[in-house]
Order: structure tokens, then C-alpha cells, then sequence
């Protein structure tokens, strides 16, 4: 036991390496573009990480690695983004229209960029182009819940009209559904929730500093202390018990 803080000292060091060792959450990325005349272009994007049981620690596919792929087991992995994303992602159109994307599936970089250095991740962008149906006002997108996977993954919604972007941007975890994109306008039909920002985070905790606990009776800056103090005291208490069994 004379060494046993030290060893759990490291130990709490190789765990947070670890974690940050690890690559970020992939995103499934739905970009949409409407055109003059009703046509539009339906574009996604899926980290083949996705499919991992544990996305956050998989390693990318790298465009090296995608040379030494087989063609078979290439085709395998569009089929695996082709199934994945009916179970992720549903596409709404108003009034309600059903929609079915084909999408044609390839290999590319981030962005639907070009895979160019070996480093480079690839991502599998499927793209299918269609008319939007008569009388056709609305866009939107749900993020759905897939039993199956036991990391949920957030769905990056991106539109563009007439060859600009538009400004806001969503990120919707399953279950979620983005604002609607009016297609008359190009404008999302519900306005943006006010971004946070230090003053913000300030005035909200001053409008909460004051209020009462309705079952401790104590207010609720003091709710921040009982956590604090409970693992002051149970690193005294492991400090004090592993210097008793110290031999002499």
C-alpha cells in the first residue's frame, strides 16, 4: 500500500490521456440545395466509424487504408450507409409528401471534398437529385432513435437555396427535429434561440443565486457546496486510511 497513490495518481493520468487521445464523435451530415423550378439536390454524409459499436474509439478509414480495400467489401460499406441512414435520418416535406431518397453513394473526404492524401478520412456521401413535389412549402428533417446503437449520434442539418448558404445551422440529437425551412422565402420559420454568452450564463445565475431549496429549506448557490465538500472528504478519508496501513 506505500504506493498506492502515486499508482492511483498515474492511473487517473492514463485514463485522461486515453480519453483525449480519442477522435471526436462522428456527425451524420444532411446538406440540401434547392434550385430554380423546383429541383433540389439531397446530399449525406456517414464516418464508416458510425457503424462501430463504440464510434467515439474506432479508428477512421483513411484513404490509404481504402486503396487496400477489396471492391466486394467496398460495396459492402455503401450498403451498410444505405441501410444506416433510413434508420437515422427522416426527410419531411409540407405538406406531407412521403420521400424515398436513391442516393448514389461514393467515397470522399470531409465536406464531400476530394480524398487526395493517404491521411485523409473518408467519409461515404450519398447524393440523389429530384423535383420537389407540387405545392411543396416546407423542409425539415427528425433525427430518429436507433435501438441499436448504443452511442447516439447527432445529425448536422445544412441547407442552401440559390446558391446560398443559409445562415443557421442545426445540430439534432435522435429523437430531435430541425426548424422547418420555408420554401417560399428560404428562411427557417422559427427564429433562432438566443446565443449563450458570459453575460447570459452571469444573469441566469444571479436570477437562481437567491431562490430556495422547497425540500432542504437552503438556497441554491448552496447546492453547489454539498458535492465539493462530499469529495473533499472522501479523498481525506483514502489520504488517512492508506498512511494507517503504511507500515511504521
Amino acid at each position: 500500500m506505500k504506493n498506492a497513490l502515486p499508482n492511483l495518481t498515474m492511473f487517473a493520468f492514463l485514463a485522461f490521456a486515453a480519453s483525449s487521445l480519442a477522435h471526436p464523435l462522428p456527425d451524420i451530415a444532411v446538406r440540401a440545395s434547392f434550385e430554380q423550378n423546383e429541383e433540389w439536390t439531397l446530399q449525406v454524409e456517414i464516418d464508416p466509424r458510425s457503424f462501430q459499436p463504440d464510434p467515439n474509439v474506432a479508428p477512421y478509414l483513411t484513404n490509404a487504408d481504402l486503396g487496400v480495400t477489396p471492391v466486394d467489401q467496398q460495396e459492402k460499406l455503401k450498403a451498410m450507409a444505405r441501410e444506416y441512414i433510413k434508420k437515422a435520418v427522416e426527410v419531411v416535406l409540407e405538406p406531407a409528401a412521403e420521400v424515398k431518397p436513391e442516393f448514389v453513394w461514393e467515397f470522399t473526404a470531409m465536406e464531400n471534398a476530394p480524398l487526395k492524401i493517404p491521411e485523409d478520412p473518408v467519409m461515404l456521401t450519398g447524393t440523389w437529385h429530384s423535383k420537389l413535389p407540387a405545392g411543396t412549402t416546407g423542409y425539415s428533417i427528425k433525427a430518429l432513435k436507433m435501438e441499436t446503437q448504443s452511442v447516439p449520434l447527432s445529425v448536422l442539418f445544412q441547407n442552401t437555396a440559390l446558391g446560398k448558404k443559409v445562415d443557421r445551422e442545426q445540430i439534432r440529437f435522435p429523437g430531435e427535429t430541425s426548424y422547418i425551412l420555408d420554401l417560399k422565402t428560404y428562411l427557417p420559420r422559427t427564429a433562432a434561440p438566443p446565443p449563450i454568452t458570459a453575460d447570459s450564463v452571469q444573469a441566469a445565475a444571479g436570477s437562481t443565486s437567491d431562490e430556495m431549496c422547497s425540500l432542504c429549506g437552503t438556497s441554491a448557490g448552496d447546492n453547489y457546496m454539498l458535492p465539493v465538500a462530499a469529495s473533499v472528504a472522501g479523498i481525506v478519508v483514502l489520504v488517512t486510511y492508506m498512511r494507517k496501513k503504511r507500515p511504521a
